[in-house]
């Protein structure tokens, strides 16, 4: 549990895989010149892995419960992503652990409707998808679930989000307790969904900002610490490249000027931090110490 403030954050850990950081680009010169607070916390001096993690967050605000990326979900045919195909971990255990029960649960918000960051919207119950959260408002951004509509003119399928809409979606808005917003939508005082497109068509970050503590919430905008520092930096999958760049810079300065937390889907402990601007231009994740 992480307690910022009036604020209390709690993680579910879904699981996790160790990737090179050669896949998020070039990173030879970088490490060479970050590798002073990149080893050992954010990568294997021996190899240059790190851990890639799945999870997600648990936000209680004055009472007001908001889960948000439910992660990749269990029993499901994702193919394309092996790690994620047929998982079957005790998620809503340890959900359960945290104190809260899914029908405690006020809001969901999805960064994005990625496999992984949706696919516990729903369980499997006999032979159907329902509604993980029965009591929730689940928050879809317009320009997200236009872009993953199958039936949608123009749909550009991907082999890594195939099923998706259909089990992790549609039973929700079947059960109509989606709610469709614009980015800059408010959620209640103090919560905010901003748009932070680029990743995908729609994707957004959650803002809280409450009793003079400032958090952000940022999905897949950073799937690791060094692209706080090396924006252009990317582990792919993006709709839009150019956007997601732009995207990762205004967030930066935008965190660092504010001194809000910065809490993102996937960093390895301790998941959560600050974002510092140094003198010379230069950012640099700051990680959290709880």
């Amino acid at each position: 549990m992480i307690r910022i403030g009036d604020i209390s954050v709690a993680r579910v850990w879904e699981s996790s895989i160790r990737l090179p950081l050669r896949q998020l680009g070039p990173v030879d010169e970088l490490v060479a010149r970050h590798r002073d607070w990149l080893h050992f916390r954010f990568a294997d001096p021996v190899d240059d892995m790190f851990e890639f993690e799945w999870q997600s967050w648990i936000i209680d605000v004055d009472g007001l419960v908001i889960v948000v990326d439910p992660c990749a979900g269990n029993g499901r045919e994702r193919p394309h992503i092996q790690p994620l195909h047929h998982l079957d971990p005790p998620w809503l255990d340890r959900f359960a652990a945290t104190g809260y029960m899914p029908e405690r649960v006020d809001a969901v918000f999805c960064t994005h409707l990625h496999c992984d960051h949706c696919g516990w919207n729903t369980r499997r119950v006999g032979d159907r998808w329902v509604p993980t959260f029965p009591n929730a408002r689940y928050y879809f951004v317009d320009r997200e679930v236009h872009r993953w509509t199958p039936d949608t003119p123009g749909h550009r399928a991907v082999d890594y989000n195939a099923n998706v809409f259909e089990d992790s979606v549609k039973p929700v808005l079947e059960a109509g307790l989606a709610v469709i917003v614009s980015a800059n939508h408010r959620i209640a005082p103090g919560v905010v969904i901003e748009s932070a497109h680029g990743h995908s068509d729609g994707h957004c970050v959650l803002r809280i900002d409450y009793r003079g503590i400032r958090l952000r919430f940022t999905g897949d905008a950073f799937h690791h610490p060094l692209q706080v520092s090396e924006t252009a930096l990317n582990l792919g999958g993006d709709d839009d490249l150019a956007s997601a760049i732009a995207t990762r810079e205004t967030l930066r300065s935008t965190i660092a000027s504010e001194g809000s937390y910065f809490i993102p889907a996937h960093f390895p402990a301790p998941h959560a931090g600050r974002i510092i601007a140094a003198q010379d231009g230069q950012f640099r994740f700051a990680p959290l110490a709880y």
